[in-house]
């Protein structure tokens, strides 16, 4: 499921929204899953989801899979690593970044030697820190608004809590 946060625009139209996430994996997270709901309103991704508006329209996401450069189940890696996994829903397009922390098969331990979305320490052969800005974004969107922004935590770990994002830095900045 998701944890969620509301930011409000305090009436202030915006049509541009930037913004930047830095956080820790914890354990095994799964990227776009094969087999997760591809719905907006549901847990599509384990990482983070910035949206606006009800019904939610898409800003940006932040995506953790399972490992830069291990086999164990490519269908649980980012889509741009070794092994990649499942190309993220069609909402989302390519307004995301998606990194992992792990190298090699996973453990029970929070990665805080490799903090994601920073474009660095995604390995040798891994588009997923190529990608320009990071960690920052910036997104026009197709109209003004003055809808309030809403942050949600996701992941798709059942009772047993084998996934979790550890966030150290969150801005999120409206014009």
């Amino acid at each position: 499921g998701c944890v969620s946060a509301v930011f409000s625009s305090y009436g202030k139209r915006y049509k541009r929204v930037c913004g930047q996430a830095v956080g820790y994996q914890y354990y095994s997270m799964n990227a776009f899953q094969a087999g997760v709901t591809g719905d907006i309103n549901s847990y599509y991704v384990d990482g983070i989801s910035i949206t606006h508006g009800y019904p939610r329209k898409h800003i940006w996401t932040y995506a953790i899979g399972y490992s830069d450069d291990h086999n164990y189940d490519p269908n649980e890696n980012c889509p741009c690593a070794v092994h990649p996994g499942p190309s993220p829903p069609s909402f989302v397009r390519d307004h995301y970044y998606c990194e992992s922390g792990a190298t090699g098969g996973y453990s029970n331990t929070v990665y805080t030697n490799d903090p994601l979305w920073d474009g660095e320490g995604c390995g040798v052969d891994n588009s997923c820190c190529s990608q320009s800005g990071m960690p920052w974004f910036c997104r026009e969107l197709p109209m003004e608004t003055d809808d309030d922004i809403e942050v949600r935590l996701c992941g798709n770990g059942g009772s047993y809590n084998d996934e979790d994002i550890y966030l150290e830095i969150l801005e999120i900045y409206i014009n």
